[in-house]
């Protein structure tokens, strides 16, 4: 799933992997399926598994680096015959897919798109009758730290979150040519020509203290979310942040026992007639 944005975003992948294999893997899959925005290829390698010696995974990005990081992945679990990529950008008009799909998984891809419905409707007219569309969209905000950590003003991971979602905001709607889209993910499906149309969410729960990659992964995750919603934060919610991040400071995260990441991930899923 797309969605992890750190600078390894393999190991966050691996990280958030049960949950998304907990959505995914319950989906029928045929000869052909297609990925939409792969990340760093982990939900690719499962699907290319998954479609047997002879089926096709068509990994499709807008990034010729992720793209790589995806065909390097396959390489290594031995499945490179079976994945297909393709640079395309869903705002650029429907992906031009060689054959009809049984299945496009996208995660935490088409929010980024200008119109989403135009998007949805295009991944829809990628699927074979019966084939079904599975967006990763929505579920939860992650959730790592104490109310209170002793730096700062109690409840800085609420404001984060608040903050977060300024920044998000500001980028949607700066964009030239954006659409809003004052509906929800399963009617943008129905919209779409879609039935069936359902949704599914996972929890991930990693308890404290979290250890190895999976702290590391939690405290890149907040450095991130810290970085880009930096202009929404107020002076003494990033003196508090720069202290609790740096790995000098006597207040680093990473030498707490009371981190742990929890979050949850949501699928909606439609059918085409």
């Amino acid at each position: 799933m797309t969605g992890p944005s750190t600078g390894d975003p393999a190991a966050a992948e691996a990280m958030f992997a049960p949950a998304e294999r907990a959505l995914v893997d319950p989906l029928p899959v045929g000869d052909a399926v297609a990925d939409i925005g792969p990340g760093a290829g982990t939900m690719t390698v499962r699907l290319a598994e998954r479609v047997g010696p002879t089926g096709r995974v068509y990994a499709v990005d807008n990034d010729e680096t992720m793209l790589e990081l995806v065909r390097d992945r396959a390489e290594q679990a031995g499945l490179a015959d079976r994945v297909r990529t393709l640079k395309h950008d869903l705002d650029d008009g429907p992906v031009p897919l060689p054959e009809p799909v049984s299945l496009v998984w996208s995660g935490a891809c088409v929010h980024h798109a200008l119109s989403w419905s135009v998007a949805v409707t295009g991944l829809a007219g990628l699927l074979a009758p019966g084939g079904v569309l599975a967006l990763g969209e929505g579920g939860l905000p992650m959730r790592c730290l104490p109310w209170d950590v002793g730096v700062g003003r109690p409840g800085l991971e609420v404001r984060l979150d608040a903050a977060h979602n300024e920044w998000f905001t500001a980028w949607f709607q700066d964009r030239q040519g954006v659409v809003r889209q004052p509906r929800g993910w399963p009617d943008l499906l129905r919209s779409a020509g879609l039935e069936q149309v359902t949704s599914r969410s996972v929890l991930l729960d990693l308890p404290a203290p979290l250890q190895g990659p999976a702290r590391r992964v939690a405290l890149a995750e907040l450095a991130a979310r810290v970085g880009r919603a930096q202009q929404f934060l107020d002076a003494d919610d990033r003196d508090a942040w720069t202290r609790l991040l740096e790995p000098d400071s006597p207040d680093w995260l990473g030498r707490r026992t009371d981190v742990a990441l929890l979050t949850a991930r949501t699928v909606h899923t439609g059918s085409a007639t």
